[in-house]
């Protein structure tokens, strides 16, 4: 089926199960086409792998999952357009989340739909700046404690990171993070995070709450900030300086960009409602494995197969 012609059956999109969406021969003739009109090929693979897991996600819990089946589609189109995948894991590149999104009506009241949003996570946020010829490669992020040697400093717009491990540290207090970035032209710049940072995360964390308790992991280290919490921190916050990503109606940074840039227009769907969401989103906490290799993707790689980074 036709773009034009998915266009004109959106009021049966809607009439179907938000779990149904993403089985639905129609949603995935499409979601084929699409695919295998930006990247070649593998759209047959790509759709049968990630409407099982569009699927699952929403089957196991239907009324958490209350979503618009419309919203379905438009997440299921940017997983496409962007080739990524659903895969869980420590290093997942994206995951599927659900959010109230506000709405005006035409008679000016405002109303909330609950709609599915594709997130994508620190690692898979890597993976498209590199896609897109901003990076070349990530090390793994290293936390550093109480005695061992770090400093930080700017140069003529170059930053140098000295970093010196002592063996005896005390790991019950970590006091940085940094990780190091290499840019496309052998350039290299370095993500730091900081206690003040990560205590106002903190703060913030208890003001999301309604019991206004912070994520325990903020004190899961004898009272101190968890370890790998504080790398996936690092990698969430690593490209705010950075040009945004352009992203679609149906997807949302992990990382807390100011605003999401307009993408292309690959849904055809004339006027769907964009998105106009005043909720935050909720963060996935998933422990990082200790990597030694760092975090280079291989784009060819990825998206195409089951494997992540």
């Amino acid at each position: 089926m036709s773009i034009s012609k998915f266009a004109d059956t959106v009021g049966k999109l809607q009439e179907l199960r938000p779990w149904d969406v993403p089985l639905n021969p129609d949603v995935q003739h499409h979601i084929i086409t699409l695919y295998d009109n930006i990247h070649g090929e593998g759209g047959e693979a790509f759709c049968e792998r990630e409407a099982r897991y569009i699927h699952r996600t929403i089957v196991d819990d239907k009324n958490k999952w209350n979503v618009t089946p419309l919203s379905v589609f438009l997440a299921f189109v940017d997983l496409a357009v962007k080739d990524l995948t659903l895969e869980p894991g420590a290093q997942a590149l994206c995951y599927l989340m659900n959010r109230g999104t506000k709405l005006t009506a035409a008679d000016g009241q405002d109303y909330w739909e609950n709609r599915c949003y594709i997130a994508i996570t620190g690692y898979g946020e890597i993976l498209l700046r590199q896609r897109c010829g901003q990076i070349r490669h990530c090390d793994t992020p290293t936390v550093v404690y109480e005695g061992d040697s770090f400093a930080y400093t700017e140069s003529d717009g170059r930053k140098h990171v000295t970093y010196g491990l002592n063996l005896s540290h005390n790991a019950a207090n970590p006091i940085a993070c940094f990780m190091k970035i290499t840019r496309l032209d052998g350039s290299v710049d370095y993500a730091i995070i900081l206690p003040e940072a990560w205590k106002r995360l903190e703060e913030y964390s208890k003001k999301q709450n309604p019991k206004k308790d912070a994520n325990a992991l903020y004190k899961a280290n004898d009272g101190a900030i968890d370890s790998g919490f504080l790398i996936a921190k690092c990698v969430k916050h690593a490209f705010k300086n950075y040009p945004k990503l352009p992203i679609g109606k149906g997807m949302v940074m992990k990382a807390d960009l100011p605003q999401e840039e307009a993408a292309p227009d690959y849904y055809s769907l004339g006027g769907t409602p964009e998105a106009q969401s005043e909720q935050k989103e909720r963060e996935s906490f998933a422990p990082e494995p200790d990597t030694s290799a760092g975090v280079t993707v291989d784009p060819a790689l990825n998206g195409n197969d089951d494997e992540t980074f």
